[in-house]
């Protein structure tokens, strides 16, 4: 089978080379991609990635042939790409729909074909297109109804794999507290933090102000702690951006997309990384508690043992901490590039310093 060169970007796909990679997977047989329509798609929305919508004309009618695919490429931003090579994020993600994605709990878009050179820094995905199902907006958040389902679905997920002998074979996922991984966050992270404050300084008070330094260097023994036992997979990106729920037209009720920052660790993260970023703060303080056991009662019905309420509770407190990693890093660090990477990024911030002061997670830090 022939090896086909990866293309940089969106556009640089061809008739030819879509041909070329649907055959090799078996998506098509005998037809031929005579010509399609691309459109960026995602913008605002995922920052280390470059998504377009392909739609595919064929030469010929075959059932089952994709009218419709999403090709995911590293981002082109350098400042963007450069963190996720630095996490191997795109490394992850092919990984993952390579090996793993027909075993995971959570409906995921089929992968109709991957490539990757990381020495080269090339990788490409061509994934189901998850239309009509409906993608979340981060900025405008959820109801309720929606937050339950998303965090149903998630537990039966981490149930699935919690302590499951399978993790040990995905050494391609990393562990929450790998060492090259936990420096790399925290240098990112102390870099970050000055431009950080200059671009929100006016929007922290005094004692989170505080909190954000004294995390900053407690960085490294809280990623020690998400990575001790019990472990699961963790999605580490569950927000609205990269969920899909079900229309009257179509769809399966929940799909989960951006598989980048999965990791092996204390998936409660998950739960608050949702609640406290996704969530109005009102709405959020009305349910957090009724979500959280209901994320555990699930976790026991599934056969979880030895992971008690108070110590889930002692684990979503130090998650919603560490939540604020990913708004000091993005602020501070990264090229939002667009009106709405800077409003998702605020409305972020605010609600994940709400959730923080709510739940006085600062108290869990050394001084």
């Amino acid at each position: 089978m022939a090896k086909l060169k990866i293309p940089a970007g969106p556009d640089e796909l061809t008739p030819e080379w879509l041909t070329q990679a649907l055959r090799q997977t078996g998506t098509i047989t005998d037809t031929t991609v005579g010509s399609f329509e691309s459109k960026t798609i995602g913008e605002g929305a995922g920052f280390m990635g470059q998504l377009a919508q392909v739609a595919l004309r064929y030469e010929d009618s075959e059932v089952g042939a994709p009218r419709s695919l999403i090709a995911k490429f590293p981002s082109d931003v350098p400042e963007n790409r450069d963190i996720g090579n630095l996490f191997r994020f795109y490394e992850r993600e092919t990984h993952f729909y390579q090996e793993i994605a027909d075993e995971v709990e959570l409906r995921t878009p089929r992968c109709y074909y991957s490539a990757m050179d990381v020495e080269a820094d090339e990788y490409v995905l061509l994934l189901e297109d998850m239309a009509p199902a409906r993608v979340g907006d981060q900025l405008a958040g959820c109801s309720p109804e929606e937050a339950e389902l998303a965090i149903r679905h998630l537990a039966k997920f981490h149930a699935t794999w919690w302590e499951s002998p399978r993790l040990a074979e995905i050494g391609w996922m990393p562990l929450t507290n790998d060492p090259l991984i936990v420096q790399s966050a925290h240098d990112a992270y102390l870099e970050a933090w000055d431009p950080f404050v200059e671009y929100v300084g006016d929007k922290l008070s005094d004692d989170m102000r505080a909190v954000g330094e004294r995390y900053g260097k407690n960085l490294i023994d809280m990623f020690s702690r998400f990575g001790e036992q019990p472990h699961t997979i963790m999605h580490g990106d569950y927000r609205l951006d990269n969920l899909f729920f079900g229309t009257p037209e179509g769809g399966d009720p929940l799909a989960v997309i951006d598989w980048q920052i999965s990791s092996r660790g204390r998936g409660v993260f998950d739960v608050a990384y949702f609640t406290c970023g996704t969530m109005q703060p009102a709405d959020r303080k009305a349910i957090e508690m009724d979500l959280l056991r209901m994320y555990h009662t699930i976790l026991v019905d599934n056969g979880v043992r030895a992971y008690d309420f108070d110590q889930c509770f002692e684990d979503y407190r130090a998650s919603v901490l560490s939540c604020l990693i990913y708004s000091v890093i993005a602020i501070g660090g990264l090229d939002t590039a667009n009106e709405r990477g800077v409003a998702l990024f605020d409305s972020i911030l605010e609600r994940n310093v709400a959730a923080i002061l709510d739940l006085d997670a600062g108290e869990l830090l050394a001084k």
